[in-house]
């Protein structure tokens, strides 16, 4: 049987190893430390025998509708099959569930069917739609366009990345000047702000209204289902 509790800042070196042994990442030890202190993010580690077997990371996103966004679950590869995921994502929830959100939500890779299978059982749901993650770097140039208010521009720190994500690209049915205009913008500011990349999620069937230039230089990370879980 395994324990899942709250990671401590000893917890630092075995998650660390867990993300190379998984993903070949580092662990971000700052952020790591700054999430386990700030109410509004989280880490859970299972441990088994007293070692950390596997670890999920989690964070509030503000905005009018905020929501409890679990970022990473990894469990060893030793100790996979034990529920141990499972167990992860019910103690995310019970921290989430005393924040005031709404729901937790969760990007899945349509191929991760551990994981899919992990959240599904907990209550998570999904439209089933594919979402590709499309990435830009960093340009070191400043831009005058206004921000779209239908738009939003939220820095995420995560265990292993510094980014900025872009919220209401595609509903905003901007205009392919304007959604040039956003990306620059998003670009200009990774780049101030040191961080690795900025992206967004579009559903396969929405890439045709997006600038043919945008997508020949964004970086498609992959495919992704969004799954839901609402909080009563």
């Amino acid at each position: 049987m395994s324990d899942v509790r709250f990671a401590r800042p000893d917890d630092a070196q075995a998650i660390h190893l867990i993300l190379q042994e998984a993903w070949g990442d580092s662990l971000l030890f700052d952020v790591f430390a700054d999430h386990i202190s700030s109410p509004e993010h989280q880490v859970f580690v299972a441990v088994e025998t007293g070692e950390v077997v596997g670890f999920l990371s989690a964070f509030l996103v503000s905005g009018s509708v905020p929501r409890w966004e679990i970022d990473l679950i990894v469990v060893r590869s030793t100790s996979q099959g034990k529920g141990i995921g499972t167990s992860l994502i019910q103690e995310a929830l019970t921290y989430g569930s005393r924040l005031g959100v709404r729901s937790a939500k969760a990007s899945i890779r349509i191929d991760n069917y551990a994981s899919q299978h992990a959240f599904s059982k907990v209550g998570f749901t999904t439209d089933a739609q594919v979402r590709s993650l499309l990435l830009w770097k960093p340009l070191a140039f400043r831009f005058v366009e206004n921000m779209p208010e239908t738009v939003r521009l939220v820095p995420v720190d995560t265990l292993t990345y510094r980014g900025l994500w872009i919220e209401g690209f595609v509903k905003s049915q901007l205009s392919q000047q304007v959604q040039r205009g956003v990306i620059r913008i998003a670009q200009s500011r990774i780049f101030d702000e040191d961080r690795l990349n900025t992206g967004v999620f579009i559903s396969d069937d929405l890439k045709s209204i997006i600038a043919p230039d945008l997508l020949t230089t964004a970086t498609d990370f992959g495919q992704y289902h969004r799954w839901e879980y609402p909080f009563k």
